[in-house]
């Protein structure tokens, strides 16, 4: 299927699931960038569309969403460790969109919004531990097949990294993290070229 390069205001008011009307509002207030056609029909940009929908905190719809894109979702009880991790990642893997999360429990909500490909997932964390995660998205029909790389400062002996590990992640990094190999992991599971 070809791509299309323009959207029409009811094909952006059905990915934002909203009314035309509210997207002829928005577009009077000027926060989408559109233009005219001859007939004087609005139209936008698909690029500008995508960054619309980022900037906001919409999900990008897979059709829509450029085949090199990924979105990752990281999520660590450590603010550090997060924007880290943020910056690396968005270094090693410009293309991908990165979303971070401060724990579990808020983690499992983003995931449902930002409906990510893969999650670098930290095993503990209070509320909502890394296991848990992994089971409930393992469960979940809709989540069973995003890619979770799971990472912790506890060894790879103990027994909690031994049970998400029978849960089913696809990777395990020990902390300190090297973004570069987490990087590397990502992009084989993703299929993203270097």
């Amino acid at each position: 299927m070809a791509r299309r390069s323009s959207l029409s205001t009811g094909d952006i008011a059905r990915h934002c699931q909203v009314t035309p009307a509210t997207v002829v509002n928005w577009i009077k207030a000027g926060k989408l960038k559109v233009y005219s056609t001859p007939g004087g029909q609005y139209r936008m940009e698909v690029k500008a569309f995508i960054d619309f929908l980022n900037e906001n905190k919409f999900p990008v719809p897979e059709e829509l969403a450029p085949a090199s894109e990924r979105r990752i979702l990281v999520i660590d009880d450590d603010e550090d460790i997060l924007k880290l991790a943020a910056e690396s990642l968005e270094e090693y893997m410009p293309n991908a969109v990165i979303e971070t999360s401060s724990d579990g429990y808020d983690g499992l909500l983003k995931i449902g919004s930002f409906k990510p490909h893969a999650i670098v997932l930290d095993l503990m964390m209070p509320r909502v531990d890394g296991a848990e995660v992994c089971r409930r998205l393992r469960g979940n029909a809709e989540t069973k097949n995003v890619f979770i790389i799971a990472v912790s400062g506890l060894s790879a002996d103990n027994e909690l990294v031994r049970k998400v590990k029978r849960i089913g992640v696809d990777d395990f990094f020990t902390k300190p993290l090297k973004y570069e190999e987490v990087a590397k992991s990502l992009k084989r599971l993703l299929k993203v070229s270097s």
